[in-house]
């Protein structure tokens, strides 16, 4: 009962409102996924996504840690590898990690392989 602005407890019940919140859990994936072949010459982009993050940071590194052999381009919500033209050196493995804060750090990888004409 409300009297004199005040509720009692035992009805504060009657005011309470329940807001649904969704959250988004932080994910991330790398396109395309698992495993490329690429002609070698041609122009390979390998994409990595991340959602549920506000503000993700990205990095790319090859397995064996050698050089990318390619072009980052970081965005709001996702990062690009871009290698072109494709040679020897880009037969690699590719890792993207994507920081988000508190909620940690996510790994993924890509095995490029390469093929001549």
């Amino acid at each position: 009962m409300r009297r004199n602005g005040k509720i009692k407890a035992e009805n504060a019940a009657e005011f309470m409102y329940v807001l649904p919140i969704v959250v988004k859990a932080f994910e991330m994936e790398i396109i395309p996924a698992n495993r490329i072949v690429v002609q070698i010459g041609e122009t390979l982009i390998l994409t990595c996504n991340a959602t549920g993050c506000a503000s993700p940071s990205f990095s790319w590194r090859t397995q064996m840690d050698n050089p990318l052999g390619g072009t980052v381009n970081n965005y709001i919500t996702y990062s690009t590898l871009t290698m072109n033209p494709v040679s020897i050196v880009n037969f690699h493995d590719y890792l993207c990690t994507v920081s988000c804060g508190e909620k940690g750090k996510k790994e993924k990888s890509i095995k490029v392989e390469l093929y001549c004409k």
